[in-house]
């Protein structure tokens, strides 16, 4: 009886292991298989520690920024730091093998290289830390075995993952030489070992060298370069054992980067901080030594940005023909010795023709004509050439015409439109067509009657309102298909067939400031036919379209 007890006793034990062992299973093999990533989560991580076999530990710390902890001091590129955390953090498992699964595959973590990983992680968020292992690839290489420390469970996970920590410290180290843009930069200054200091200063018309006017372009350029310069390679710190935490002078004298032979650059931010580019020896035909991030770094940079700052003073003079900037240009003139334009910016941006005409200028083809005088060089001057003065007190240049207009000519500076007429300002409209019978015909607005009147009126004459409207209609704008010639003197009209015009429309506008409008309309050319505008404006080509809706009746007979 004792012996059967016993029996039952030992098989009720075994079936609560039985369960007990079940229920661990199921406790365990869920949580696992519910992982989808290896990090679960990576916002306000602290501190990021990578270890590999046979190589000294990278650590990583966070305080304003990420620095570098081991295997030396110095400066964290944020950004590798973020590519790795949202690797851990966001690229998906493929595949997970509980604890239990590799014990009855007869499999154990040493078969995927998890004991001795290739590399280990730690990222610590919030006080807690997880540990990350990698170890061997999977068959078909697209994949990578990872163990999370606590977690019964051999993952597989994406091969990008794995690259992401796999790196050496020098790639998560900054490779800007300074942390500035360019536009932040208020002065900087270069001085050539013992030697003097050019001193480059930012002012409200641009930027000076040693008191003169400075080329905007090429300072802009240096400063450009200088601001995103970027370590090829790093020389100091690379965390070997028997470095010192502050560079010497016997090592920045070994790379001449000793005050009595570099060439250093002193950025001064608008910030009111320093930044210092230090130039050193060359390393060979292409790239220099340079301290840079204030001393925490020898780099290599392109032996180029070191020339470009060794310049002289000359060098970065603005040795423009007339130094000065667009938007500080009000007024320029070119002329040859037949027409000279004068061109005025009105408050508003728009340019304006001053002579040989008064009339609006195309902003376009002014702007670009002012972009290229502003670029003159004494090397283009020519006695041949065109007249070109900026402001009312600048002299005088003569200067290679091609260079200042191009494939423009003086006509181009006009804007084809010819004359834009407010409809509701229109008064009074007369419109005379060339014969030996032909009469005008006037036509007036009432704006009591709110309607069109002939003026003088004949029996059984009344306004043609479709007609007027036309002709309101083709003068908001008229607009030239071309630009023949820039002015047309009184001896040259009958060229154009404009002493005797084909057409010529009259229009009168509701406004004390209101000066009539003569539209000529001319002989036939090709693209329509030639009109101007009273008898001294420019030639202008106006479509047949236009001439059709000038040429409307305002009168229905």
């Amino acid at each position: 009886m004792s012996s059967r007890r016993s029996i039952f006793v030992l098989l009720l034990a075994l079936v609560a292991l039985a369960a007990a062992n079940v229920l661990v299973r199921r406790g365990r093999e869920p949580a696992s298989a519910a992982r989808r990533t290896l990090l679960s989560h990576a916002d306000e991580a602290t501190r990021l520690a990578i270890e590999r076999p046979a190589s000294p530990a990278v650590v990583l710390e966070k305080g304003e920024g990420w620095r570098f902890v081991k295997p030396f001091a110095g400066s964290v590129d944020a950004a590798a730091v973020a590519r790795l955390l949202d690797a851990l953090a966001f690229e998906p498992v493929t595949d997970v093998l509980s604890d239990a699964e590799l014990l009855r595959l007869g499999r154990t973590r040493a078969d995927f290289s998890l004991v001795e990983p290739l590399v280990r992680v730690a990222v610590t968020v919030g006080g807690e830390t997880t540990v990350v292992a990698f170890g061997a690839p999977t068959p078909s290489a697209d994949g990578v075995y990872a163990a999370v420390e606590g977690v019964p469970a051999v993952f597989v996970a994406p091969s990008e993952a794995f690259a992401a920590v796999d790196r050496p410290a020098s790639d998560f180290r900054r490779r800007a030489a300074v942390s500035l843009a360019a536009d932040a930069v208020a002065a900087f200054d270069v001085k050539r070992g013992t030697g003097s200091i050019l001193a480059f200063v930012r002012e409200d018309d641009g930027w000076r060298v040693s008191g003169a006017k400075a080329s905007e372009r090429k300072v802009q350029s240096l400063l450009a370069a200088l601001t995103s310069a970027a370590a090829v390679d790093f020389v100091w710190p690379v965390g070997a054992s028997n470095e010192t935490d502050i560079a010497s002078s016997a090592l920045l004298a070994g790379y001449g980067l000793d005050p009595e032979n570099a060439v250093t650059v002193t950025l001064k931010g608008l910030d009111g901080e320093d930044r210092q580019i230090v130039f050193g020896k060359s390393v060979d035909e292409g790239r220099v030594y340079a301290l840079v991030q204030n001393g925490a770094a020898v780099v290599t940079l392109p032996t180029a940005l070191r020339d470009a700052v060794a310049e002289d003073a000359v060098m970065f003079a603005d040795s423009r023909l007339f130094p000065v900037e667009a938007q500080d240009v009000a007024l320029f003139s070119v002329a040859d010795g037949e027409t000279a334009c004068a061109l005025a910016r009105d408050a508003d941006g728009t340019w304006r023709l001053e002579s040989p005409i008064s009339a609006p200028a195309e902003k376009a083809v002014a702007e670009e004509v002012l972009r290229r005088i502003l670029a003159l060089a004494p090397f283009d001057a020519d006695p041949a050439g065109l007249s070109v003065s900026v402001s009312t007190n600048a002299a005088a240049v003569k200067v290679s015409r091609a260079r200042v207009l191009g494939s423009y000519g003086f006509k181009d500076l006009r804007a084809r439109e010819i004359v834009r007429l407010d409809p509701e300002r229109v008064k009074r409209i007369v419109r005379t067509p060339l014969g030996p019978d032909a009469k005008p015909d006037a036509v007036i607005y009432s704006r009591e009657r709110r309607s069109w009147n002939v003026e003088a009126a004949e029996g059984g004459v009344t306004a043609d309102e479709k007609g007027i409207a036309s002709v309101v209609d083709a003068l908001n704008p008229l607009v030239a298909v071309r630009i023949e010639r820039l002015k047309v003197p009184a001896s040259a009209l009958a060229a154009y067939g404009l002493d005797r015009p084909f057409l010529t429309v009259a229009v009168d506008q509701d406004r004390e400031d209101a000066v009539r409008r003569n539209i000529l309309i001319g002989e036939r050319t090709a693209g329509g036919r030639y009109a101007t505008v009273g008898s001294s404006d420019a030639v202008f080509v106006i479509s047949d379209d236009a001439v059709s809706r000038l040429a409307a009746a305002i009168v229905d007979r």
